[in-house]
């Protein structure tokens, strides 16, 4: 069932709508949103459950975003996704996630709608192995014909917990994400679920912040944080 929490005023969700009226209005640059000070920026931390890792042929099952600002979730949208192809075993045994709990999901079509309007004309996208997802979800929107609006999910203004940890914590015997998360000192208690996985993502993103600021690096602007990372290569 999709869940659509959020502490501003309720989003549309008719097919479209919110789309064309966030269109309409002028999204910020780049250079504004990585200009943002640091702790008032909000970053919107995805994850998605998939039938498998090629894009083109497999389909999402589950998709969690986590609006956040200085670490404090401010909403949150999170639903199953009905796929195009029955979900393997070895995949259903790793996420939990079946094909009666998938039967009666909502479509992909109104998922993609209602999460692009969610996450707004330009979102800061955080994730673990973000690069994945930002991927995924770029290809699908090109599957649903939603040409013209994946540019808001881009990987120029998006952070990769992953790559941050291997930057701010060299030497761990692991960089997945329930390793890093222990690192941190967060515990996942149900790994390879969307929201489970997103709020670890959140809670490692804020942690390595915090490990940055103990070094005594500057963090005042998102775009430091960018300096600190580097802009996200696409997966080959």
């Amino acid at each position: 069932m999709m869940s659509l929490l959020t502490s501003s005023e309720p989003l549309q969700t008719s097919l479209f709508s919110s789309l064309f009226h966030q269109e309409t209005q002028a999204a910020p640059s780049t250079e504004l949103l990585l200009a943002q000070p640091f702790e008032t920026a909000t970053f919107t931390v995805i994850d998605l459950e998939t039938t498998g890792l090629n894009a083109k042929r497999n389909s999402i099952t589950e998709i969690t975003a986590i609006q956040y600002v200085n670490g404090v979730a401010q909403g949150v949208f999170s639903t199953l996704v009905q796929p195009k192809e029955p979900i393997p075993y070895e995949v259903e045994s790793l996420t939990g996630i079946s094909n009666e709990m998938v039967a009666n999901a909502p479509p992909l079509m109104m998922v993609l709608n209602d999460l692009l309007a969610f996450i707004g004309s330009a979102p800061l996208l955080v994730g673990h192995n973000v690069s994945f997802d930002i991927q995924f979800l770029r290809e699908k929107c090109h599957e649903c014909g939603l040409i013209g609006l994946e540019h808001r999910i881009d990987l120029s203004k998006a952070f990769c917990t992953k790559v941050l940890a291997q930057k701010i914590m060299p030497g761990l015997p692991s960089y997945e994400g329930i390793v890093v998360a222990t690192q941190c000192g967060y515990y996942n208690d149900n790994p390879h679920r969307a929201e489970a996985d997103v709020r670890m993502s959140a809670a490692i993103l804020f942690a390595l912040v915090e490990k940055l600021l103990q070094q005594g690096k500057r963090i005042s602007t998102v775009s430091d944080l960018l300096v600190v990372q580097g802009v996200l290569q696409e997966r080959h």
